[in-house]
């Protein structure tokens, strides 16, 4: 009877341990403050974006146009046709004619997409070549195209 009394007596306090342990946790956890707020994380944007000029001090320019209502292509020609503004503007030339040919692939099945811009300019007889770089797509769906003059 003593035994059984002792054992008792020890899972009582066994489970009064546990009750005060889960209180406790309990307890702690309402004081916690929980931060119900989405976190997102900012996308990090080309570092050509806002310096265009790091590739080997060439003349080099950024064009951005928003989504245009005739389409991606007429959005890329647009954004293109701003950084050709741009690069004759460090020439200190006006642009009177442009050439633009484009070389695209695609496989929708492996995810991939693939173009390539060449611009020819003539400005007052001087004829300036810019290659495309790099683009980049803004969230909002604003084209941002980098070019550089060869």
């Amino acid at each position: 009877m003593k035994i059984i009394k002792e054992e008792s007596i020890s899972l009582l306090f066994y489970f009064i341990k546990l009750i005060t342990l889960i209180v406790s946790v309990i307890l702690f956890n309402g004081c916690v403050l929980y931060n119900s707020a989405t976190v997102t994380i900012p996308i990090k944007e080309p570092q050509w974006l806002l310096n265009p000029y790091i590739d080997n001090d060439k003349f080099a320019a950024v064009g951005c146009a928003q989504k245009h209502f005739k389409g991606v292509s007429a959005q890329k020609n647009l954004a293109i046709s701003r950084a050709i503004d741009r690069i004759a503007t460090q020439n200190s030339v006006l642009v009177d004619n442009v050439t633009i040919r484009e070389k695209s692939t695609s496989n929708s099945k492996k995810g991939f997409s693939s173009s390539s811009s060449t611009s020819l300019h003539t400005v007052k007889k001087i004829k300036i070549s810019t290659k495309v770089k790099k683009s980049y797509t803004k969230k909002d769906g604003e084209l941002c195209i980098w070019m550089v003059q060869r």
